[in-house]
């Protein structure tokens, strides 16, 4: 049974995607389209960070939404992703820096699960470690460069608002609301929109459980190896 530390190393998503062409991490397309179609404009410069081989991007391009680029830190998976679906653009990046994005070029910046696969060593969600704290800082600081005066950063996560709010509204500059779906599990819908500022009152509340500094990013208690970990998490016990 691999472990799944393996899921930060690069080495192991480049096996990976040699050989797996597609694996849908949390919920698929038709969960929460109707969550995210309503904010999108077809004109929309679209940039899908830690894209792996989900089949989010070519929704989005069968939906109409025909400038779409895809962020992954694997080689092996950008350079199959330019070959068989060209009409898209993909580049090879970390999405802690999108060091070859240029700053305000995207009007939607969208991740699915992507952070989550970040905070892998975290053992417990009250104590997050400093490199998680620093990593989710990174990202959400990457998506504010990268995005338009005006744009939009959709997170799809089953990370609880009580965890991820912490750290979106610590970064100025954006507004967010979360919305939630799923039919047996809760997972979270978080939208920030540049130029708007949040509302504390509403968010407030999740931010208001979490005293100690440590508490500003998103992590959670996982369950022991096993390659269906996302799906595996009992929500009921947060």
């Amino acid at each position: 049974m691999e472990s799944k530390l393996q899921y930060k190393e690069n080495s192991y998503w480049n096996k990976r995607f040699a050989s797996e062409a597609h694996f849908e991490w949390l919920a698929d397309w038709k969960k929460f389209q109707r969550l995210i179609l309503p904010r999108l404009s077809k004109s929309d410069r679209i940039l899908h960070i830690g894209c792996g081989n989900s089949r989010l991007s070519h929704e989005l391009f069968e939906a109409g939404f025909t400038d779409v680029t895809n962020v992954d830190f694997s080689e092996i998976l950008i350079e199959n992703g330019k070959q068989r679906y060209p009409e898209m653009k993909w580049v090879c990046n970390d999405m802690r820096t999108l060091h070859s994005i240029p700053s305000g070029s995207m009007d939607v910046v969208v991740e699915k699960a992507s952070i989550e696969s970040l905070l892998v060593a975290e053992r417990s969600q009250w104590d997050p470690s400093d490199q998680a704290i620093s990593d989710v800082d990174a990202i959400l600081r990457s998506v504010q460069r990268v995005l338009k005066h005006d744009g939009i950063f959709i997170s799809i996560s089953f990370t609880q608002p009580h965890f991820r709010i912490p750290a979106i509204i610590r970064n100025p500059g954006w507004s967010c609301t979360v919305e939630t779906f799923g039919d047996y599990f809760h997972y979270y819908c978080y939208v920030m929109k540049m130029g708007e500022s949040p509302d504390l009152n509403e968010l407030g509340k999740y931010s208001s459980i979490l005293q100690n500094n440590n508490y500003v990013t998103s992590s959670v208690t996982l369950p022991e190896d096993s390659e269906d970990w996302l799906q595996g998490i009992d929500f009921e016990e947060f």
